[in-house]
């Protein structure tokens, strides 16, 4: 470990590079698919992928139909010729905040949730910056909903079929196992309905489909790093007794 300080001591900057943390951010992998380096999670491209794909005619369905068609899912990644099976939908988290009905900021339902809540939660208010029709202590405010900023290109821009309407997500309610959760993009509501509901689903999968290559200068002091220690074992090797 003091070794490895003492080595960044002289490499200052490009040790800054090898171990700072990365801003998390959208990345478009190619073939239809979209990497969330702060969720470690990949998101197909196409919000409505079970209209586009002609499974349903609108792309809205009822929950226990959604969680059925995107466990079936088979997604062919024309970039690494690989196909993906292992689709599921956007997890929920239970935070266990109280004031469910009322909750405006920092809470699992409501207006402007935590992004903690729920993948899609993230993808909305983190990702994307969209915010929700009230503001964080209940008050209207515009610009809400699906908003895609022309100035910024890493958001909505790289998704398509995005719809303004409710999106389930992958858990059933614990109160009453008739009723799933959701997030409506067109409010930014996150709240739970009856699994019966018509609503559309995006479908998501585990990880990154693409190794993320180390940028120039990283890949530099890890060259560097890796010959410093290599010449200080040989020396070590060659020490006179």
């Amino acid at each position: 470990m003091m070794k490895h300080k003492a080595i960044c001591a002289g490499l200052s900057a490009l040790c800054t590079l090898a171990t700072g943390s990365a801003e998390a951010q959208l990345f478009d992998r190619g073939g239809g698919l979209i990497y969330d380096s702060a969720q470690n999670v990949t998101w197909l491209a196409d919000a409505n992928y079970a209209k586009t794909s002609g499974f349903d005619a609108e792309g809205k369905m009822s929950w226990q139909n959604a969680v059925a068609w995107v466990g079936g899912l088979s997604y062919s990644d024309s970039v690494r010729g690989t196909t993906y099976n292992d689709w599921r939908l956007p997890t929920f988290n239970d935070l266990g905040v109280p004031g469910c009905d009322y909750g405006y900021s920092g809470s699992d339902c409501g207006f402007n949730v935590s992004t903690a809540s729920s993948e899609l939660a993230h993808l909305y208010y983190g990702d994307f910056g969209n915010k929700g029709s009230l503001d964080s202590r209940g008050g209207p405010q515009s610009g809400y909903g699906i908003v895609d900023d022309p100035a910024t290109a890493d958001d909505e821009s790289l998704f398509s079929h995005i719809q303004s309407f409710g999106y389930w997500l992958g858990t059933s309610y614990g109160g009453d196992a008739s009723k799933a959760w959701y997030l409506s993009t067109a409010t930014g509501m996150q709240n739970y309905i009856s699994k019966g509901t018509n609503y559309y689903v995006w479908a998501v999968r585990d990880g990154d489909v693409a190794a993320v290559p180390l940028p120039g200068a990283a890949w530099l002091f890890g060259a560097g790093l890796t010959g410093l220690l290599a010449r200080g074992k040989r020396r070590q090797n060659h020490r006179p007794l």
